[in-house]
């Protein structure tokens, strides 16, 4: 994300939290900033339902599955240098020749990571962040948060999306177009993450009573699963971060 995405995401948060400053704090253990989680959640709810969803229905529609998916393994293969960091963080040496060699493989032979010639090989992709890094470093995970826009996270997940953003080799290179790179970029990760979600998010609203605590559970299960390595695939799973 370039200067602009990042100053978009301080500013929002700064307003929603100024905005919802009033409301009564209710201490529910792990959330205890539940008032302001909610009224957050309750604008992310209205703008994916305004915006965010009608659009990624009309990309689904206009583009063709192979596309998609060669969008899904562009944005991947471009992640790859801060999953390679979180893996050797974590002495994960064998996930860390794992990330290099795809990473390698898909920038050249995949055509910049467009096609995932790596996983034809049998080389599966993982993923780690600074988040998990820093939960196997004993870090908490502090209050549960619900980001505008982004969505769930937590105070230890902030911090290290906040930190690889920040540290982000895209940060340090200076090319012509840079900024309209990192915004096309953003629009193409939520559209394509907001499509996968499609059908799961419409189960989820129509069956369940509190759909705010429902995805509060579900967040923190796939982060416990994948701090832990667990057996739950990311990518068979809905992302409720609507943007990353």
């Amino acid at each position: 994300m370039d200067r602009f995405g990042r100053s978009t995401l301080v500013l929002s948060i700064g307003f929603f939290v100024s905005s919802c400053a009033h409301l009564p704090w209710r201490h529910s253990e792990g959330d205890p900033l539940e008032p302001m989680n909610r009224a957050v959640f309750a604008f992310n709810t209205v703008a994916d339902k305004a915006v965010l969803k009608p659009v990624a229905k009309t990309y689904q529609t206009i583009t063709p599955r192979p596309v998609r998916k060669g969008v899904r393994n562009f944005l991947d293969n471009l992640q790859s240098p801060v999953v390679l960091a979180n893996d050797i963080l974590q002495g994960k040496w064998k996930r860390a020749a794992k990330t290099t060699a795809r990473f390698a493989i898909n920038s050249t032979v995949g055509l910049g990571g467009v096609v995932d010639v790596a996983k034809g090989a049998g080389i599966e992709k993982h993923y780690e962040d600074l988040g998990q890094t820093l939960a196997t470093k004993g870090i908490s995970a502090g209050p549960y948060l619900v980001l505008p826009l982004f969505g769930p996270s937590n105070m230890r997940d902030l911090t290290g999306l906040a930190t690889e953003l920040t540290l982000s080799p895209l940060s340090f290179t200076r090319f012509k177009g840079k900024q309209t790179f990192g915004r096309v970029r953003l629009a193409l990760n939520t559209m394509d993450r907001r499509v996968e979600t499609l059908q799961d998010m419409k189960l989820i609203r129509k069956n369940t009573l509190d759909e705010y605590v429902s995805i509060r559970s579900y967040y923190e299960q796939i982060r416990k699963d994948a701090i832990t390595d667990g057996a739950i695939d990311m990518d068979d799973l809905p992302d409720f971060n609507l943007l990353e």
